[in-house]
């Protein structure tokens, strides 16, 4: 069955080579020393950026279907249905870079970005990071709430 979204990818992948032969059209000219404007080259390029940007833009907003059996639900199948999960990952890897730089105030913003989302290792760091600068009555709140959740032990 085609449905409107496959429509789509084809006609991308056909645009896609469409732009992959008009990339080789100009590096075989340039390889056999045809004179071509810069004007031109640049055109063709810059065309050719446009294109790319633009169906990678489009195909990131195509409807992904993914198969789910009737008894399993998304949560048992291993989907990430929080949608902020993978910037949580990323405020997590910066934050801890800037801790072993000991650039405590900019993993501040890191970690409590994450520790507002609720990701409980983030309130744990961020206490830690707090005492590191001194807000030992903040600092107690996040170690407080990260061991609620079970993320920091006695």
């Amino acid at each position: 069955m085609v449905n409107r979204g496959n429509r789509l990818r084809y006609v991308m992948w056909i645009v896609l080579a469409g732009v992959v032969l008009l990339l080789a059209a100009l590096i075989v000219a340039i390889a056999m020393d045809v004179q071509i404007s810069t004007a031109a080259s640049a055109a063709i390029l810059a065309a050719c950026g446009v294109i790319s940007a633009a169906l990678i833009i489009s195909s990131s907003r195509l409807p992904v279907r993914r198969a789910v059996g009737p008894a399993q639900s998304a949560h048992d199948s291993g989907q990430v249905t929080d949608p902020s999960a993978g910037n949580i990952s990323n405020w997590m890897f910066l934050a801890d870079a800037y801790v072993e730089r000991r650039e405590y105030e900019s993993a501040e913003r890191f970690y409590r970005r994450a520790a507002d989302a609720g990701h409980g290792p983030a309130m744990a760091r961020l206490g830690e990071v707090l005492y590191e600068l001194g807000r030992d009555d903040e600092a107690a709140y996040y170690r407080d709430r990260a061991r609620e959740i079970g993320e920091v032990g006695d």
